[in-house]
């Protein structure tokens, strides 16, 4: 694998570009990122956007193979696989898109925000202040990236919760005008590696949806 740091030249048209739309519409820079990786026919990277102190957009992008040069972009590469060990502990940012699927009394399934589904189900049961709400919502998100179940796929524990840096509504259009919306939640704390094996595997596929707009990279470091 690759990870690449990628910082759109500002006097390009694609950062104007990005710039006018402002950071939360993420479907223009998933295509600006797909520039770098011309001859695949489907996705094969994970990225995540930032933002500088002067406004401009930059990219951690981990990929199965390098991205081309491009007079767009500035990128830095590097080769990725790390070398890990069973209980290996690792500082971690995470960005994500939680969700849960509800069946109704009809017997449909449908995905939903996990944050906002807890917050109309508190509304639903009592009238509540923003705080409650926040501490409601807050609690989904930790019970998501807690869950037993999906910690061991991911082949990793955690010791303690990990903070929710920030909660975010992203709504964007494609070409087509087909309207894309969904959440997500940038968590950050330490992790134990399990499973070595099944971490890197799980982390070369990413973690959660909405991956193909800028959700699923985990940064990680060593401690």
């Amino acid at each position: 694998m690759y990870l690449s740091k990628v910082r759109i030249n500002a006097n390009h048209a694609t950062a104007r570009y990005l710039i006018e739309l402002g950071a939360n519409n993420v479907y223009p820079a998933h295509q600006a990122i797909w520039q770098l990786f011309p001859n695949q026919d489907t996705r094969t990277f994970l990225f995540r956007e930032e933002l500088t102190s002067s406004g401009f957009s930059e990219f951690y992008v981990l990929s199965k193979a390098g991205p081309i040069e491009h007079d767009a972009f500035t990128v830095q590469t590097k080769d990725f696989n790390p070398e890990l060990k069973v209980q290996q502990r690792l500082s971690f940012r995470l960005r994500v898109n939680p969700t849960i699927c509800i069946t109704n009394s009809a017997g449909l399934s449908r995905r939903h925000d996990v944050l906002m589904h807890a917050k109309k189900s508190h509304l639903g049961r009592t009238s509540a202040s923003p705080e409650e709400l926040e501490m409601s919502m807050h609690a989904a998100a930790h019970q998501w990236v807690s869950n037993e179940k999906r910690l061991q796929q991911w082949g990793v524990s955690l010791d303690v919760l990990p903070e929710i840096e920030r909660y975010t509504q992203h709504r964007s259009i494609k070409k087509s005008g087909t309207r894309v919306q969904f959440s997500s939640v940038d968590f950050q704390g330490i992790l134990t590696v399990n499973d070595p094996v099944a971490f890197m595997a799980q982390y070369e596929r990413g973690f959660g949806r909405a991956k193909a707009m800028g959700c699923g990279l985990m940064l990680i470091r060593k401690i």
